[in-house]
């Protein structure tokens, strides 16, 4: 009985290391296990910012005409709007849209234990044709 269980492990191990190795091959996607590893373990901040650029959203500038704020106006406007020094160390980050309004994290970055984490100020919403700034709940 115990020969009859190793040979059948024996069976699903080689499976399985087959299986593996095909999919390693050209023509087949990366296996999940596998991860881009130089051998050191990255920050928790280089694994937020490795995270950050796996994800691709589509946020363009749909508001690109005359008569209307650019993303980059409408960031000057929020910063005005929260009377920020170009000293003070707070984020204003462009999310996004929501509707046809500019979408805008405003946070700073506070460390705890060494470790970064973000302290939200809030978050703001510009209208493009008005530059109206109001504030939202996310």
């Amino acid at each position: 009985m115990k020969k009859l269980l190793f040979l059948f492990a024996t069976l699903l191990f080689i499976n399985g290391c087959g299986i593996q190795k095909q999919a390693n091959e050209p023509g087949f996607p990366p296996a999940m296990t596998e991860t881009q590893y130089d051998g050191e373990v990255p920050s928790d901040e280089d694994m937020i910012i490795g995270a950050k650029n796996q994800i691709r959203l589509k946020v363009g500038n749909e508001n690109q005409q005359d008569g209307y704020y650019s993303e980059a106006e409408a960031k000057q406007l929020v910063k005005n709007h929260l009377k920020l020094q170009n000293s003070e160390s707070v984020i204003i980050s462009f999310e996004g849209f929501d509707n046809k309004d500019y979408l805008f994290h405003v946070y700073a970055l506070v460390h705890f234990n060494n470790k970064p984490e973000k302290l939200t100020r809030g978050w703001y919403k510009v209208n493009p044709q008005s530059g109206k700034i109001t504030t939202t709940k996310e």
